[in-house]
């Protein structure tokens, strides 16, 4: 499992990475980060900039629900789109398969 927590270096700038933190064990897919920028002079991200890191974590079978099932049949295991599942409407959805080029 693991933890999305925004760099240092950004936060001292304003920029608060949030979404939910926690990834699942066997999550797979991508990640989607919600970003603020709470200071006071605009920010500038491009392409490739670290803005967050991940911190691992092993975790260890449990008896009523081991970590190799964790993530099985959970909603966003396996996506690869920017598209959420259950709060874009199909206008949204579009946009972003335009900008996405596909």
């Amino acid at each position: 499992m693991a933890y999305v927590v925004g760099r240092s270096t950004w936060g001292r700038l304003g920029l608060i990475v949030a979404t939910a933190v926690g990834i699942h064990p066997n999550f797979a897919g991508s990640l989607t980060l919600e970003l603020r920028n709470l200071g006071e002079t605009p920010l500038t991200l491009y392409p490739g900039q670290a803005i967050a890191q991940l911190f691992f974590h092993q975790v260890a079978d449990c008896e009523n629900a081991p970590a190799t099932e964790t993530a099985k049949g959970a909603q966003y295991t396996g996506t690869v789109d920017m598209v959420p599942r259950r709060l874009s409407d199909e206008v949204t959805a579009r946009k972003l398969r335009h900008l996405k080029g596909g």
